[in-house]
């Protein structure tokens, strides 16, 4: 088996690049729910007795890893005719790493619990490095196999399939936690994400990809960086698009803190843990089969800006409910303002891009994004330490509300490239 075929796509190649692409969406999925940040790895680091900046530095490198590392990587696609096998070797370095990692917890945790955590700090910030692969990678894969009156329906349905699997993740997670002995029941969870994650990356070994023209273009690594900036400058509706992202990753910045300021200030336990993820779960079904027809039926675009609304009503809830209840509420909304911006960001970058420019934009608009989600989660880490996590919700309210009033205003094409607000004003004064 190669890992990712090459050759002239057939009918019958296209369909069974639509099954995988869907089947990819649900092992990706529930893998992550195992292995997820917000809820069993906090959980995991508060039992070591994390501080909250090292929980936060986790979070952080999450962006951080990518943003490091996603030069590299476009450099790498943009010499490629043939994607699909670098791509599968990448992921499956990727995940065996993380079965190496998840070898080790129950022969640190125990005897070692902070070597432990300086460990999974260093174990996350090498797997989050090759995180920086997914955005270009998989875009430019997705954008040639699938077609785009199917993408949204696909996307979303995936995602709510792979949900409905995770909800029963979510049950396992309390059983374990609860029921097997630690250090093991960690050991458990991980393990399962992370083999959930390699059949992923052999779900990619299985498909088929047609060659893209290549146009050499010479990326270098610091350069790359420094020509952000002119990339945003050139095209004006791009960079407020961007805008409109960077404000909505500051809205869901509040998914690092809910489960830790419900372990901190109302005390929650396992059981409550395993339901903060079935409530995530849940509203993603919910939220991916909506906004994925949503999203074929009017635009990306409205998806976004009703996400950014309940990144705004998270911080809202968070603030005005004081009860565990009310930060399962803000959790829930939060949820749901991040599977909409998982849903449709890319896919509007992509419908406003002409195709030689789809890696190009993907990459600017993900690393500045990431750079304002690993700045905002560091610096809000110390803003609970120094104030509290009251502060973290203002913050969210405002960025959601601001989110979706830029997104409201974008002016962009719906067809054929990326539309300038000079043409997007043209237009609209030459309407009758």
């Amino acid at each position: 088996m190669g890992l990712g075929r090459a050759g002239l796509v057939t009918f019958d190649s296209q369909r069974r690049n639509y099954l995988l692409m869907f089947l990819d969406n649900m092992l990706f999925t529930s893998a992550m729910t195992f292995l997820s940040i917000n809820t069993v790895l906090t959980y995991f680091l508060n039992h070591l007795g994390a501080t909250t900046f090292e929980i936060s530095l986790a979070n952080a490198l999450v962006s951080i890893g990518a943003v490091i590392s996603q030069p590299v990587f476009v450099k790498k696609l943009v010499s490629l005719s043939y994607k699909l096998h670098t791509f599968v070797r990448i992921l499956l370095t990727q995940r065996l790493f993380m079965l190496l990692f998840v070898a080790t917890v129950p022969l640190l945790a125990p005897r070692h619990p902070h070597w432990m955590i300086v460990w999974f700090l260093v174990a996350w910030g090498i797997f989050n490095f090759f995180v920086g692969s997914y955005s270009p990678f998989y875009m430019s894969v997705f954008a040639k196999m699938i077609a785009v009156s199917d993408r949204g329906r696909l996307r979303g349905y995936s995602a709510s399939a792979g949900n409905g699997i995770a909800l029963i993740a979510a049950y396992l997670i309390g059983v374990i936690l609860k029921e097997v002995a630690y250090p093991f029941n960690y050991t458990l969870l991980l393990g399962l994400g992370a083999l959930l994650l390699l059949l992923d990356a052999l779900d990619f070994a299985l498909m088929k990809e047609q060659p893209d023209q290549v146009i050499q273009v010479e990326v270098n690594y610091f350069r790359y960086f420094r020509d952000i900036p002119a990339v945003l400058r050139r095209n004006k509706a791009f960079a407020r698009m961007v805008l409109a992202f960077s404000l909505m990753v500051i809205a869901q910045v509040g998914l690092v803190y809910y489960s830790l300021y419900a372990i901190r200030v109302y005390h929650a336990q396992a059981v409550d843990i395993a339901w903060f993820t079935a409530t995530g779960v849940f509203v993603n079904i919910l939220g991916n089969i909506g906004f994925g027809i949503l999203a074929d039926r009017f635009s990306h675009r409205l998806v976004l800006e009703y996400s950014a609304v309940l990144g705004a009503l998270a911080g809202l809830a968070a603030l005005s409910i004081h009860h565990l209840a009310g930060v399962y509420i803000a959790f829930a909304l939060s949820n749901l303002c991040l599977s909409g911006y998982n849903l449709s960001s890319s896919i509007l970058v992509v419908e406003n891009t002409t195709l030689d420019q789809v890696p190009m934009h993907i990459s600017v608009n993900v690393m500045v994004t990431l750079l304002v989600s690993s700045a905002v989660t560091l610096l809000t880490g110390a803003l609970v330490s120094q104030v509290s996590f009251l502060s973290i919700f203002v913050l969210v309210l405002l960025a959601g509300a601001l989110s979706s009033w830029v997104m409201h205003t974008l002016p962009i094409g719906t067809s054929g490239g990326t539309l300038t607000l000079q043409k997007a004003k043209a237009q609209k004064n030459s309407r009758p």
